[in-house]
């Protein structure tokens, strides 16, 4: 079921900001929510024929994001797993578990903290999880979700991963180079990060460049940066990723425009762990 109330809206100089409220932490229950009545950030397909109205569809450019062909064996971590579509993708590679961590609600997200008060007090616009839920109901799927920050990420929350995978996610976040150290934390072999980049700072060949954004949307709260692949790059170095490696630069197609990606490859061999 969606749960429909009026947001809350406030306005910061001259961008307007509008949020639910923190959800109940707990999964949220299907009863008879139809596949129509959820807001599907992924297009995954279902199979026999059904496939979700997502917001963007990974599924022609897979082959851009360096996922190894086989992940037999493997614990293996999806961050900011929204409707799951990398997780139920690392399990169909044979993955031997699957766990695909997210915030409870928009109300959890990096919003500036000085209106904390506000985001609070709003009423709920929907329950974050019914696609995750509905999509790994349709597909027999054992992938475990768990509601947890990038930022609570550690040994002692989760366990440590053979293969981590993060993607569209540090451009939401207000510390990116907090959350790659937390990721780092739990990695115990490969990570592919995979975000948004600006082009057009790149091509004023100032190195590590990072643009301020500030803008709403309506997934996962605001828009905090836009880094070059340089500054993306160091932000892996500074977190204590080795071996570091572009996998390829491409448009990702959503259902309102274009955004430029890039993908990086790193590791954290398990025995460098403290």
């Amino acid at each position: 079921m969606i749960l429909e109330h009026r947001p809350r809206t406030i306005r910061i100089g001259s961008v307007e900001l509008s949020w639910p409220a923190r959800a109940p932490r707990s999964e949220p229950a299907l009863n008879g929510t139809q596949m129509g009545d959820i807001d599907w950030y992924h297009t995954i397909d279902l199979g026999e024929g059904t496939v979700t109205p997502g917001f963007v569809d990974h599924r022609a450019q897979v082959q851009n994001y360096g996922l190894p062909s086989s992940l037999a064996g493997k614990r293996c971590l999806d961050v900011a797993t929204f409707d799951g579509f990398w997780a139920f993708e690392m399990e169909k590679r044979g993955a031997a578990e699957v766990i695909g961590i997210d915030v409870n609600s928009l109300a959890d997200c990096d919003y500036p903290r000085n209106f904390k008060s506000e985001y609070l007090s709003a009423q709920p616009r929907t329950v974050k999880g019914l696609g995750f839920a509905y999509a790994r109901r349709a597909l027999r799927s054992r992938v475990q979700r768990r509601i947890l920050s990038v930022y609570d990420l550690s040994p002692e929350t989760v366990g440590t991963f053979d293969f981590v995978f993060m993607s569209d996610l540090l451009l939401h976040l207000r510390e990116p180079l907090r959350a790659l150290e937390a990721i780092w934390s739990v990695t115990g072999g490969e990570a592919i990060i995979a975000d948004a980049y600006d082009p057009a700072l790149e091509a004023t060949d100032e190195p590590g460049a990072i643009r301020f954004i500030g803008v709403l949307d309506g997934y996962s709260g605001l828009h905090w940066w836009l880094p070059t692949p340089s500054a993306l790059r160091a932000l892996l170095t500074i977190a204590r990723f080795e071996d570091i490696e572009e996998i390829s630069r491409f448009e990702l197609q959503t259902r309102s425009r274009a955004v430029p990606k890039v993908v990086l490859r790193a590791r954290h061999e398990a025995r460098d762990m403290a």
